[in-house]
């Protein structure tokens, strides 16, 4: 699991690493462009994950807490709210 973070602070780490600064705010522009689809895409990952949990019997109650957060927000992000 901290591994896929790991990966993604790498990848903002390598555009740090870009010598040329045009290239490296060209990069880091085109990233913060696409931030609002990748956002909702991983949105979407953890939903599908939560309802998936959920329903192998885990309770929201028992979810939420694993996630940092309440039962009453793991059964929204399962709703996508």
């Amino acid at each position: 699991m901290a591994g896929e973070v790991e990966a993604v602070r790498e990848a903002i780490r390598a555009l740090e690493g870009i010598s040329d600064p045009s290239a490296r705010a060209k990069a880091t522009t085109e990233l913060l462009r696409e931030w609002p689809d990748l956002h909702r895409e991983l949105r979407e990952v953890r939903q599908h994950a939560v309802q998936t949990w959920h329903e192998q019997g885990a309770t929201f109650d028992e979810i939420g807490p694993q996630l940092g957060t309440s039962g009453y927000r793991a059964s929204q992000i399962s709703r996508g709210k």
